[in-house]
């Protein structure tokens, strides 16, 4: 579908309105001269535009009479642009459109809804700019954040914006926030996630206050965040040895060849699913005598390392350099907008242990949890089982001084792990 048009000798971008937000957004269509006789220039000029007008009638759809607001707020911004507007003039305008949208063409004394006035009230600020709508911002902010990870960027805005949709789009304090916390613990949202979400709104805060758009400290700062019971994700469990020899079992009878070599390749490891996935044929290595595997890629600072080769995986890694056909040992043909080549594996090794009868207490992510078990269990000092399976050491000393454990000590500590 184009949104040009031909006017005389130059092109206009254009967007037809839904006729149920018409009457919400003032007009029948969105429509501007792009001042240019070429379609192609024309094509890259509307492209914005068309966007923007977008997202307006997503916020239409979605905010209803505030979105009236917001257009008459637009709309008053453009004009001042082009000349002086009469603040009585505009004050008149809102009032008229504030008595026919959201009093049903009632004038405010002759409501008696304290609702429908307290909408009114919040009707009039926001078309008069009293009242700063913070969810217009979001799009600049997120622009900003170019230097973090896609997929960090990305929930960083779910958070925001499922804010502003659920709680308010304009300027919060301190109070609204405490009750809110009270209300998503309520609701079973766990600690670790209000925590991001306070990170992500506080974020966008900052952006706000750097582009004088706020003054205000931020409220999302200093909150006590409310305790939970425990959840799924708390209460996972590592695999127990028969649970795992059961899943070798059961992957090798449905002939997935990638997932039973990648279950293997883990059980032998500790290493993270997207690590395994990740590793490459020059990422089989020999550091000081031992042949290893080298993350490279991996979630934190401590989880790049070398892990010395399992005699039980030597032949299978082996093979996998020998095998491979893109450069990887796991072969994958899964890949999402991150870049992530284990989502599919994953998916397979859920189905699969679903079948096997596991609940939701194990996952993967349990298959490193039982290689710390073993290592524990065989009388492993801490610190070399962190090297292993790149866990940050807690202590200072370790943690901050130490060069970490030589590979001779990782291959003594791996090689009793056995199934």
């Amino acid at each position: 579908m184009s949104f040009i048009v031909r006017r005389g000798d130059n092109y206009s971008a254009r967007l037809v309105i839904p006729k149920k937000l018409r009457s919400l957004l003032g007009k029948s269509e969105f429509k501007k001269s792009l001042g240019t006789s070429s379609r192609k220039e024309a094509e890259l000029l509307a492209a914005p535009l068309v966007l923007q007008w977008k997202k307006f009638i997503e916020e239409a759809e979605r905010d209803g009479i505030m979105a009236k607001a917001k257009a008459l707020k637009r709309n008053f911004d453009v004009e001042e642009q082009e000349t002086d507007v009469d603040d009585f003039i505009k004050s008149e305008v809102i009032e008229r459109e504030m008595e026919d949208v959201v009093l049903g063409g009632k004038s405010y004394d002759e409501v008696t809804d304290n609702k429908k006035k307290a909408d009114a009230k919040s009707f009039f600020k926001v078309a008069s700019g009293q009242i700063v709508t913070l969810d217009d911002y979001v799009d600049d902010w997120i622009a900003s954040l170019g230097y973090l990870k896609l997929k960090t960027i990305d929930q960083m805005k779910r958070d925001v914006v499922a804010f502003h949709n659920d709680e308010t789009s304009y300027i919060p304090d301190n109070k609204l926030i405490a009750t809110w916390l009270r209300r998503a613990s309520a609701l079973g949202v766990g600690p670790k996630s209000l925590k991001r979400k306070l990170g992500s709104l506080n974020s966008f805060w900052e952006y706000l206050i750097s582009n004088d758009v706020v003054n205000d400290t931020s409220p999302f700062v200093g909150h006590k965040i409310p305790r939970t019971k425990p959840s799924y994700s708390n209460l996972r469990r590592a695999f127990t040895n028969d649970e795992c020899i059961k899943l070798i079992d059961a992957a090798s009878l449905r002939k997935d060849k990638p997932l039973n070599d990648l279950i293997h390749m883990a059980l032998f490891t500790g290493a993270r699913i997207e690590e395994l996935c990740s590793l490459r044929i020059e990422d089989v290595v020999v550091e000081d005598g031992y042949r290893a595997l080298r993350i490279l890629r991996s979630k934190t600072f401590a989880g790049s390392r070398q892990i010395p080769l399992h005699p039980s995986i030597t032949d299978l890694v082996d093979m996998l350099v020998q095998n491979s056909e893109d450069g990887h040992l796991i072969p994958s043909e899964s890949k999402n907008k991150y870049g992530q080549r284990s989502p599919g594996l994953s998916k397979r090794f859920g189905r699969l242990k679903k079948e096997l009868g596991f609940g939701p207490d194990v996952v993967f992510h349990s298959l490193r949890k039982t290689v710390l078990t073993k290592l524990e269990q065989a009388g492993v000092p801490e610190g070399i089982s962190a090297d292993i399976v790149g866990h940050e050491k807690q202590t200072i000393t370790y943690g901050l001084y130490s060069g970490g454990t030589s590979m001779t000590q990782k291959m003594e500590a791996i090689s009793k792990i056995n199934y």
